[in-house]
């Protein structure tokens, strides 16, 4: 659960929800589970945003799997902040600074980005894939309507029978050198940061604990319509906020990915990075596009991981309480569809008959 797909997004006049009106609709079954940890100032003025990411996703059965737990934040462009597990108003995100101009973790993710080596053998799986959105006919027809926060899911078409992705625990030599390669970094208990992003990131935190998610919501027709991953332009922050009880089996994992670009492909892509509200156009080889894509293990001991706007990622991998940093954007959204070649594919010639 990454982005979320807004309706009222791109509307000339927004409307302020009346006190009634939000009244009502936060009395639906889906906001009966949700923690407020923001104020009533916020919550009104980005209420339409808000009440699209509150979810609950579940089976064929109708047992919830996936649950809105918590609204926590914002984090404003210009703050010094810090994150702390808890629940309740005034917890997740504790402002240090109401202004600064010191480096931004913003900028640290795209330099991490931009000096990190391709990953060693074994610690990414490197697949050829076509990215096809949603806008260009990579729609899917099937996926469920509570699954569509998202907004029009295209495919990521892999030519590859079987997916297997690497794990790399935070205790693996290679994780944060893996980590810079996706432009992302792992946040310890307690760090300060400057997000350095020009929008609010709410914190929306979802709660898989029941077994289940990925084979019998995410796999489904119905619900997810497969795996997907996705992109946009704003940064995430995953931060597993379980209780003291709950901490032995909340854990998070992260998927991301990177698409293979030339020397002269990256450059470019170095350049146009640094642009606000807009990824660049990264399309590998034309031909045979191939990707490289890693799964990342973190402890829910107060550790986040951060990752740069328009960096490839899931996070269905997840299973307790994770609270998503999320902004008002645009993404683009695919699922992973096979595509691998037929191996037995042949033509028979028919004798013609004679007249």
């Amino acid at each position: 659960m990454s982005h979320v797909y807004s309706p009222s997004r791109h509307k000339e006049k927004k409307e302020v929800v009346s006190d009634k009106k939000m009244k009502e609709i936060m009395n639906e079954r889906r906001w009966q589970y949700v923690d407020l940890g923001i104020s009533d100032e916020s919550l009104k003025e980005n209420f339409d945003f808000l009440n699209d990411a509150v979810v609950i996703r579940s089976g064929a059965e109708g047992i919830p799997l996936m649950t809105t737990t918590g609204i926590y934040g914002p984090i404003k462009p210009y703050q010094k902040v810090r994150l702390e597990q808890g629940t309740g108003r005034g917890s997740v995100v504790k402002v240090e600074e109401e202004y600064t101009e010191e480096h931004s973790l913003l900028d640290e993710l795209k330099e991490r980005r931009i000096n990190a080596k391709v990953p060693k053998k074994g610690n990414a799986l490197k697949v050829q894939a076509k990215w096809v959105s949603g806008k260009d006919g990579g729609g899917l027809p099937s996926v469920g309507n509570s699954a569509n926060v998202f907004g029009a899911t295209g495919s990521l078409l892999v030519n590859e029978t079987e997916i297997d992705f690497p794990v790399l625990d935070i205790h693996h030599k290679d994780f944060d050198e893996t980590l810079k390669y996706y432009g992302a970094k792992i946040l310890k208990p307690g760090e300060s940061f400057h997000m350095g992003f020009n929008k609010p990131l709410f914190g929306m935190e979802y709660d898989t604990s029941l077994p289940g998610y990925i084979q019998d919501y995410v796999m489904k027709s119905y619900g997810g319509g497969g795996l997907f991953v996705e992109h946009h332009p704003f940064p995430h922050i995953w931060f597993p906020n379980p209780t003291e009880e709950e901490k032995s089996t909340n854990i998070c994992r992260i998927l991301l990915g990177r698409i293979i670009e030339s020397k002269e492909e990256q450059e470019r892509d170095n350049r146009e990075s640094w642009e606000e509200n807009k990824c660049p156009e990264r399309h590998g080889n034309k031909l045979q596009p191939e990707y490289h894509f890693t799964v990342f293990r973190f402890p829910s001991d107060g550790h986040a991981i951060a990752v740069d706007e328009c960096c490839i990622h899931n996070d269905s991998f997840c299973n307790g309480k994770q609270v998503v940093f999320l902004a008002n954007t645009d993404a683009n959204t695919v699922a992973l569809r096979e595509t691998a070649p037929f191996k037995n594919l042949r033509i028979s010639e028919q004798e013609t008959p004679h007249k």
